[in-house]
Order: C-alpha cells, then sequence, then structure tokens
C-alpha cells in the first residue's frame, strides 16, 4: 500500500530546502516512486526529528519515507500545522527537491505544473462524469439517440457530466484521506491493545531501524568530559585497585559517544566506561573468546532486544556498582579459550564486534516481539518521570 513510512539514515548528507541533492545513503535504500521527508527548523535551517527535536546524535538523523508523493506532503502539512516554526523539505529518490512546506504555504519546483493539472482536471471530471452518464443509460435501456439531440442538451449533458465527476472526485478524495487515518491508527492506539500490535507487525515488515546504527566506527584519541565527574572517579578508583591499567580514551565521531578502556590482562578482562548522549553513562566488563563469541555485563537497563548469538549481555541496571560488574563478569562468563586484551588488539576488537553486531541486526531484521518490548518499556519510564533510550 502506498500509505507506508518508514525512516532512513542521513548520515550527515543534510539536504537544503530547494537544493538538488545527489550521491547520498538515503537514497540508495529508497524505493521506486517513495518520497523522502526531511523536517528543518525554520529559524535556524537545522535539522530536526519528526518530533521536532534536535537529533543530537547521528542514530537519530533520519528522513521519513512515504510510498506516495501525496501521503508525504499530507504528513508533512500535519507536521507544520502541529509545529509551526518547522518546515518540511520533499524530495524523490533521485534527490531532486519537489516542495517545502512551511506555516507561510507550499513551495514546489515547479508551481505551474501543479495549476496545470488542476486546469487539465476540469475537462477530465467531466469526460468520467460524461462517460459515466452514458453507461448508465445505456444499462438502464435508454441510450442517447445523438441525432436527436440538440446542442443545448449536450451541454447539459457534459455539465452535468462535470457536476458527477467532481462529486466522484470530492468522493475519491475523502475515501483516501480515511484511508489515510485508518492506517495511522495502529500507532495511535494505546499500549496493550490489539490494534497496537498491528503497528509492531507493521515495522517488522518494513524492517530498516538498524540502517540508522553506522556498520563502521572509528575510534580517536579524546578528552572526555564525563557528564558525572564523580561516578568516573568512583568507578575509576575500583578499576585501579583492581589491577586495571587505563589504556586510552575515545571518541567515535559516528555515534557521537566516548569509551575509556581499561585492561586487566591478568583475568583476560576488557573494562569500558562509555558516555552516550541522551543514553547516559555506564560502566561495562567483557571478555572476548578465540572463536569470537564474548560475554558481558553492565551496570544499565537491558535494551530489549534479543541478543547476538554469540554476544551475550547481562544488565544489571544502573544502580550496580563497579565492584558488582566486575565480580558478576568474572563468576558468571562461559568456559572456553579466552582471548587476553592487549595493546595491539582491543581496539580492532571493539570495532569488529560493532561491525558484527550490526550486520547482523541488519539482516536478522527487528521482531514485532522486539518492538513490543521496547514500546512498553519507554512507556513504563514515562510513566515513572524516566528517560529511556
Amino acid at each position: 500500500m502506498f500509505f507506508y513510512s518508514r525512516i532512513l539514515p542521513v548520515s550527515g548528507a543534510i539536504p537544503k530546502p530547494g537544493q538538488d541533492i545527489s550521491g547520498t545513503i538515503w537514497q540508495q535504500h529508497m524505493r521506486s516512486g517513495e518520497i523522502a521527508l526531511f523536517c528543518f527548523d525554520a529559524g535556524s535551517g537545522e535539522l530536526l526529528t519528526s518530533k521536532g527535536e534536535l537529533p543530537h546524535i547521528p542514530v537519530r538523523e533520519h528522513c521519513m519515507v512515504f510510498g506516495s508523493l501525496y501521503t508525504a506532503r499530507l504528513s508533512a502539512r500535519g507536521q507544520v500545522m502541529t509545529k509551526p516554526l518547522m518546515l518540511c523539505a520533499l524530495y524523490n529518490k533521485r534527490g531532486r527537491w519537489l516542495a517545502t512546506i512551511s506555516r507561510e504555504g507550499e513551495t514546489r519546483r515547479n508551481p505551474g505544473l501543479g495549476l496545470a493539472w488542476l486546469i487539465f482536471q476540469l475537462p477530465l471530471m467531466a469526460l468520467y462524469g460524461t462517460l459515466v452518464i452514458l453507461a448508465s443509460c445505456a444499462i438502464l435501456g435508454r441510450p442517447i439517440r445523438w441525432q436527436e439531440t440538440s446542442p443545448q442538451e449536450i451541454n447539459g449533458l457534459i455539465a452535468f457530466g462535470l457536476l458527477l465527476g467532481s462529486a466522484g472526485r470530492l468522493l475519491f478524495e475523502f475515501g483516501r484521506r480515511r484511508l489515510v487515518l485508518w492506517h495511522a491508527q495502529p500507532a495511535l492506539a494505546a499500549i496493550g491493545t490489539q490494534e497496537r500490535e498491528k503497528l509492531y507487525r507493521r515495522l517488522e515488515k518494513n524492517g530498516g531501524s538498524a540502517l540508522l546504527v553506522p556498520l563502521d566506527i572509528t575510534l580517536k584519541r579524546a578528552d572526555i568530559e564525563w557528564p558525572s565527574p564523580g561516578k568516573y572517579a568512583e568507578w575509576a578508583a575500583v578499576l585501579q585497585a583492581r589491577g586495571f591499567v587505563q589504556f586510552g580514551a575515545y571518541f567515535i565521531p559516528e555515534a557521537k559517544g566516548s569509551l575509556e578502556f581499561w585492561l586487566g590482562c591478568e583475568h583476560d578482562l576488557t573494562v569500558t566506561i562509555v558516555s552516550f548522549p541522551i543514553r547516559g553513562m555506564w560502566l561495562s566488563a567483557f571478555t572476548r573468546y578465540a572463536d569470537a563469541s564474548s560475554f558481558a555485563v553492565a551496570n544499565k537497563n537491558a535494551t530489549e532486544l534479543d541478543q547476538h548469538p554469540s554476544m551475550k549481555i547481562v544488565y544489571l541496571g544502573p544502580e550496580a556498582t563497579a565492584d558488582a560488574v566486575l565480580e558478576e563478569a568474572l563468576r558468571s562468563r562461559p568456559e572456553g579459550v579466552r582471548r587476553r586484551p592487549d595493546v595491539g588488539n582491543v581496539l580492532e576488537d571493539y570495532r569488529v564486534a560493532w561491525r558484527t553486531y550490526v550486520e547482523w541486526r541488519r539482516q536478522r531484521g527487528t521482531t514485532a516481539e522486539e518492538y513490543k518490548r521496547v514500546d512498553e518499556r519507554r512507556a513504563r519510564a514515562k510513566a515513572a518521570g524516566t528517560s529511556q533510550h
């Protein structure tokens, strides 16, 4: 159906309203006939999420993709109506700018073409309406005898055909709008209802969510400003007391995240102190094995997504101490030939593990049950007055 929508990563390739663009990742993932909708701040021109928020991190830099120009334009008008300081730009698969919609109105690539189509619809509706009248007369056994019909009657027939065609056009528009609203009902339904379950199945079918996570990352040396210096100092003190050696602090530009590596070669254990915008700060201790599998323990909440078959993670929650994480990582890790972390492999192993997980997630997709669990977790967090991403 042309009513569907999905999201695609922008990956830094942000177009400017009114200008064409080419060679972007989001174009490569678009299908023929699809329309991409970008939301911008009308004042600053910055890219916004569909909720009208600044992305903050690359994974939230995305565009909405619709199955037709009609639904894309309808969604853009709805966005601007509810968020007057937003403007929306529409692009096709070739990166051609089609229209910009703001509170001042709509600017199209070819405004004359829209007017020409509007004018062309008048004779088209008259033709359709007239054909319906002629067909109805024939079915009823009262065909029109053209040799006995006066010019005035023919003009009246055409005029009535125009009225009938116009009524049909209005009925079509009404029906199409109702179909769009019907298709949007699952997204508006309450969590836990059967109607909401349709949304999860639709998301599973459309897929594409894993495309927002970068496939490859780079690790650049950096000085990290920890959002909670006290927490960092506490964790670092525990690691030092237990014989871990600080390896280095790095920044991941593709995800806007920061992490610091600590090596516990005596126990074949690697610890990272991680900080990501919106997602917060946590500590993770993991063991890698010779068969490329891994076992990790982290003091953060579970993501509610299924885990990679060979990458087991135990979530202890944000209240768990560094000592608790380390003890669980040593006590519960499975037997096997462990890969000892050292200065020559720790960074490359991290990059390989990241790519391995993202590749698996993209190939496998996200199931309806996973979408449901994530949705319910966010609802619980919202009800509790907290934020979980």
